[in-house]
């Protein structure tokens, strides 16, 4: 049950968590609008994959239908060396035993896509999503808040939502312009169809202060990303990013030169990985943070769209047993702030560990998990897999 009286919410960003916290405050019988920078939803060729907290997070909201119809069940993740030897294997189904939902991948945009007609069902005929909106401030006073773009559109509203991601405008205004923070390494991603007669292993490759990860998807695709230890800011080479990668990863396991190879040149993205160090609040009077606008992380546990996820969940519940919004909004904040801190604290040090380059520091690592019993690798993991939204 909505506050009564305050039923609007602005919500600034139309990613994954921005377009799950609209379904969840729509739910929760709120009026949306949701603000978008860019002109369109584009395709970004990027895969994602959900562990078993975002899959319940999807089906709390009642989309079930996307994880069906968008995704494939991953059936075995591991952790091999450069070249291509097993240091550890997992499989979904110990997984989905464990934590009660499967683990899935799919295609980003799609997902994207399928939240936003999730999205336009709740709301038929209502222009629920603005485009080509960039937010400049906000404004908030007794009554509600307002929201003012570049453009010269204002919106009025009960409350704001800052799902604006790494560089939330949002989060500037409330915390101030502290830059990002620079994780130590760069990253390469794409999506390609499936070359034939390849053997492939799914899951991570673990080089010298380099990765390659292979993730399958739907329809004979394949999510393939690739890291490696760089100063920060360093521009692709003259010769082109596929024959950078393909420098880089000469001589590993055949399958890496062969997806590389397969690839278009322009279906490359390439991006330096960042984080933000964790905040003690998210939340002023009737203004939230969500997703990576609240606490950016590093991809090495795959829980950046996960926990946004559950962020939305977790803010439409609140808002339904708030008698206020600021004190619905103080109630978000508690039940996520520690957890998603935490999540990111770890995926960080995750990141540390994976990305180490020295002979024997590897060495180490790889021994050290090699080690480890699988009941005790599924029960470090169970933690950040398994929340009950």
């Amino acid at each position: 049950m909505k506050i009564p009286g305050e039923s609007q919410a602005l919500i600034i960003g139309a990613g994954i968590g921005g377009l799950a916290a609209a379904i969840a405050l729509r739910q929760a019988g709120y009026a949306v609008r949701v603000f978008e920078r860019a002109q369109e939803l584009k395709e970004v060729g990027a895969g994602i994959t959900l562990w078993p907290n975002a899959v319940k997070a999807l089906r709390k909201l009642g989309l079930e239908t996307i994880v069906d119809e968008q995704s494939i069940p991953t059936a075995v993740g591991g952790i091999y060396t450069w070249q291509g030897k097993v240091v550890a294997q997992t499989t979904t189904s110990e997984v989905e035993r464990l934590c009660g939902a499967p683990t899935v991948a799919l295609h980003r945009a799609e997902l994207q896509v399928a939240l936003l007609h999730a999205l336009e069902e709740l709301a038929p005929g209502e222009p629920v999503v603005q485009f080509g909106a960039h937010l400049e401030r906000f404004e908030q006073d007794n009554q509600g808040i307002t929201a003012f773009f570049a453009d010269g559109r204002q919106a009025r509203g009960s409350l704001l939502v800052g799902a604006d991601g790494i560089h939330s405008v949002v989060r500037q205004q409330i915390f101030g312009s502290e830059p990002p923070r620079y994780a130590g390494f760069t990253a390469w991603r794409a999506i390609t169809p499936m070359p034939a007669d390849v053997k492939l292993l799914a899951g991570e490759c673990w080089g010298r202060g380099q990765v390659f990860g292979i993730v399958p998807l739907s329809r004979e695709r394949i999510y393939w990303f690739a890291t490696h230890n760089v100063p920060e800011g360093e521009e692709d080479m003259p010769s082109g990013r596929k024959q950078e990668l393909l420098r880089l990863f000469q001589g590993w396991y055949p399958a890496i030169p062969t997806l590389i190879n397969a690839t278009p040149e322009d279906a490359i993205l390439h991006n330096d990985i960042y984080d933000r160090p964790p905040l003690a609040t998210w939340s002023r009077g009737r203004v939230t943070l969500l997703g990576d606008a609240a606490h950016p992380m590093t991809p090495n546990l795959g829980q950046g769209a996960c926990q946004a996820l559950e962020d939305a969940v977790v803010l439409g519940a609140s808002l339904r047993a708030g008698s206020s919004i600021q004190q619905a909004l103080q109630i978000y904040q508690a039940t996520r702030l520690p957890r998603a801190n935490l999540v990111a604290t770890r995926s960080r040090q995750v990141g540390a560990l994976v990305q180490r380059s020295g002979r024997l520091a590897c060495w180490a690592r790889n021994m050290l998990i090699r080690l480890l019993p699988a009941s005790l690798r599924l029960k470090q993991l169970e933690p950040f897999i398994t929340y009950e939204v």
